[in-house]
């Protein structure tokens, strides 16, 4: 008879593992039946014999059935869903950073700078300082790139002259143009008459300076109505052969903005008689009608057009009219 040795409950809940675990490990069909009894049986005996043939040997007897196929035990799933880790970024390199940040900084500074002088410009040279010949030197070589500068001035049908050319210093100190408005700020900087004999038609190529505007960049509509008014008097002036007249009507039509620091060329042109009405022909002794507009010198984009109506001249007798105050001895070799 095999000497038994008395075990306790925890030596016998380890026997038991073993004897499972050798079970699970040929991965057979076994009896759920025989399972249970031999369970049973182990657990239920106070003592275990020293070895575990019996144990083992019944349980190859249950494992020695027809097998079965192997199904592979349900993974045990987490509790909460992991979130798969970000792909990390690629570190830069030290250099393409300070070149980004360089960038960066380099277009702020000229953004800033560039705001603040539009919105804040320097204060222009005063007329007549050295700052300002020379800012009217720069502004005369540029216009003699223009075309129409240069198209003009090889015309022989075209005189041309200074505007306010032959005003006297005292007249030019009252003129609005000549003098409130003249240096290189104004419209001093370059301000050339272009006037056809035969046709009547007065063209004037001017700079607008960065003092002609009222809001930034944007020449001042009264500067503009102020200039086209005078463009259409000198051609008034110059049709009656020297002798003044007045404003009667002046319309305009603002139909794009102009802008400051840059070119633009104003076109006058009298009316003949058969562009009139029947019963306003024949008076331009006294009366002209014109029409007048503002082009972009280098685009010829219209940004002003206007119609005016000048009287005067040798008067409806023919005989009397106004003459200009400096201007009356010069007749029609008056330059202003």
């Amino acid at each position: 008879m095999a000497s038994r040795i008395r075990y306790n409950p925890q030596q016998q809940r380890r026997v038991l593992a073993v004897a499972l675990a050798q079970a699970s490990s040929a991965t057979p069909r076994a009896s759920l039946i025989g399972s249970r009894a031999l369970v049973s049986q182990i657990t239920s005996c106070k003592t275990l014999p020293t070895t575990c043939a019996p144990v083992t040997r019944q349980i190859r007897l249950f494992s020695s059935s027809q097998s079965w196929r192997q199904i592979e035990p349900p993974q045990p799933q987490p509790l909460y869903p992991q979130a798969e880790p970000a792909p990390q970024p690629k570190k830069r390199g030290r250099v393409w950073k300070i070149i980004g940040y360089g960038s960066l900084l380099l277009f702020g500074a000229f953004f800033g700078l560039g705001f603040r002088a539009l919105v804040s410009p320097p204060p222009p040279p005063e007329p007549g300082s050295k700052l300002d010949l020379m800012e009217t030197k720069i502004i005369h070589r540029q216009a003699e790139h223009l075309k129409i500068v240069q198209e003009l001035s090889a015309d022989p049908a075209w005189e041309s002259w200074d505007a306010y050319e032959t005003l006297s210093p005292e007249h030019r100190k009252q003129h609005i143009s000549a003098g409130a408005m003249g240096g290189s700020k104004g419209i001093g900087g370059y301000h050339r008459v272009f006037y056809n004999k035969d046709t009547g038609e007065c063209v004037s190529v001017i700079f607008f300076g960065p003092a002609t505007t009222g809001w930034p960049g944007v020449v001042h509509g009264g500067c503009l109505a102020t200039l086209l008014d005078e463009s259409c008097g000198r051609a008034a002036f110059k049709k009656w052969g020297g002798r003044s007249g007045l404003t009667a009507n002046l319309k305009l039509n603002y139909v794009s903005t102009t802008n400051a620091t840059k070119f633009y060329v104003i076109r006058v042109k009298p009316r003949s008689d058969e562009e009139l009405p029947e019963e306003e022909r024949g008076k331009s002794h006294y009366k002209i009608f014109l029409d007048a507009s503002v082009h972009d010198a280098k685009t010829g984009k219209a940004t002003v057009v206007a119609e005016a109506l000048f009287v005067g001249g040798k008067g409806k007798s023919g005989k009397g009219g106004l003459t200009v105050g400096g201007l009356a001895d010069q007749g029609e070799n008056a330059r202003f």
